[in-house]
Parts: C-alpha cells; structure tokens; sequence
C-alpha cells in the first residue's frame, strides 16, 4: 500500500474544494497513520482471541 495519491491542484497552489496542496497533503497522511493504526488495533485484538 505504499502508493502516493495526486492530489489535483490549480495553477494558485490549491487543490479542487480550496484547500491548499499542503492540507490535502497532511490530511492524506494523518488518514494513512490512523489506517495503519486501526490494522494493528484489531490485529492484536484478533490474536489475543485467539490465544483465548
């Protein structure tokens, strides 16, 4: 899953709903951080039931 998304920009450095390129760019990497988070949550979770 390491793909980088292009964010589609205008010629004034904002992206398509007038957030600037840099806000998309953060927003797009705090979700990838609380995926990644969310997969190891409910990958522990699964294993400790299946120690259980």
């Amino acid at each position: 899953m390491n793909t980088v998304s292009q964010v589609p920009s205008i010629a004034d450095g904002t992206t398509a709903n007038g957030s600037s390129l840099s806000d998309e760019i953060v927003r797009e990497g705090a979700r990838r951080m609380l995926a990644a988070a969310l997969e190891a949550e409910v990958g522990a979770y699964v294993a400790e039931l299946a120690d259980g």
